[in-house]
């Protein structure tokens, strides 16, 4: 395709880690890689962070930030700034939940719009959390409407999503996940730093320390679990320090108390020690209850590191698992299922078959974007539709071709 001058929209993008600041700096990094220039537009949430920087070729333009309410933040020149990038971009991929864009939108031609929708907005209880919220899905309306294609995580999720009305317009592409990252590997330092020996069954947790996870319920099953599984721990890592909307991480230190010998808080983990953890547990879980959780890329991370995993039987959250059959699924927020599920997943954990797991790759990703971006108009968006595009390359440039290693 013609290389083009792309524009990233989002409200949080590096030094900040998300699952969804990792998607937008995979896809801007790799585009780059193929030849695109490439600009991510998002806002200055820490005053330290310059205002203008390149990142791995990745042009990082921050708006200033008034003010941090709930999980977003008010930059009175954010939507101004998107309409005068827009102007030079020949693609202009709004990521949302972002509602400052709705007023940019009409600024914008539709042709260049192509919107990701990551997850439906929730703000949590109280009246200026539901009026804001209130307020997003009207702009995002806008931006949705506006937007010549939609793509999604997974059709599943889309089409029992707040805005499932433009399901017609909806493009599935799975989450970049770099499988060349991902594999089984030597993890005894990490087994030596939290204290932990081989013979023990290890259950993890990886991700933000938010209540959207539903680690609560995941503590909660250690009675459910006791006299059952011999000599279990439950691991929890994640970030819990900068977290947009705060962190639980007391809550669950409180929730803790009575089985703090089951329960490790490992805090947050550095890239090395992110791919040990995940070659160390037997298995991992992911207990999300929100709809803010609309895929969890850890599910197909861990596989790749050869751990089964459980996960939620959310829209989105579930597809991993129906695609591999590497796993089980839970019903939301429920403690003794899931303890259930875990004592079934010791006595009898599932094969892992690497050949299903190529449809989640970053390489198929970036091209389908690349396809979306050149020619919107070859992709028929019906729900029954699973997968877009059958033709990609093997590899993205500058990455060997790993499948006969891993």
């Amino acid at each position: 395709m013609k290389k083009k001058s792309i524009l990233i929209v989002l409200y949080y993008y590096l030094p900040y880690v998300s699952g969804l600041t990792g998607y937008a700096r995979d896809l801007a990094e790799h585009l780059v890689k193929k030849g695109h220039r490439v600009t991510v537009l998002t806002t200055r949430h820490e005053k330290a962070l310059p205002e203008k920087e390149v990142i791995n070729g990745v042009n990082v333009v921050r708006a200033p930030v008034l003010l941090k309410i709930s999980k977003g933040v008010l930059a009175p020149t954010f939507w101004l700034q998107v309409i005068r990038a827009a102007r030079k971009s020949d693609i202009v991929n709004f990521h949302l939940p972002l509602a400052d864009v709705g007023l940019s939108s009409l600024f914008i031609k539709k042709e260049k719009i192509i919107s990701t929708y990551h997850c439906d907005l929730n703000l949590g209880s109280g009246i200026l959390n539901k009026i804001i919220e209130k307020l997003s899905f009207f702009l995002m309306n806008i931006v949705l409407k506006k937007s010549g294609k939609i793509v999604t995580n997974s059709i599943d999720y889309f089409s029992h999503s707040y805005f499932k009305k433009y399901i017609n317009k909806a493009v599935q592409i799975y989450p970049p996940i770099n499988k060349i990252n991902f594999g089984p590997t030597d993890y005894s330092a990490l087994l030596n730093k939290l204290s932990l020996d081989e013979q023990s069954y290890k259950i993890g947790f990886v991700g933000r320390i938010v209540a959207e996870k539903g680690i609560r319920y995941l503590l909660q099953s250690i009675p459910f679990m006791r006299g059952k599984i011999e000599h279990f721990y439950i691991v929890i890592a994640g970030e819990y320090g900068r977290v947009a909307g705060g962190s639980v991480i007391k809550d669950l230190t409180n929730c803790a108390a009575e089985n703090s010998d089951k329960i490790i808080f490992a805090g947050s983990l550095k890239k090395n020690e992110l791919l040990e953890f995940y070659s160390m547990i037997n298995v991992l879980v992911l207990p999300s209850i929100d709809p803010l959780e609309s895929f969890g890329m850890v599910q197909v991370e861990a596989l790749l590191c050869g751990t089964p995993v459980i996960a939620t039987n959310l829209p989105g959250v579930r597809v991993v698992i129906n695609q591999t059959g590497a796993g089980y699924l839970i019903e939301p927020k429920n403690s003794e299922d899931l303890a259930m599920k875990l004592i079934e997943m010791k006595e009898n954990p599932p094969e892992i078959d690497r050949r299903k797991l190529d449809q989640f790759s970053l390489e198929t990703t970036i091209n389908q974007y690349e396809m979306v971006f050149d020619r919107p108009d070859r992709f028929i968006c019906n729900p029954e539709i699973a997968e877009n595009i059958k033709s990609v390359p093997k590899t993205l440039p500058g990455e060997a071709d790993t499948s006969s290693t891993q």
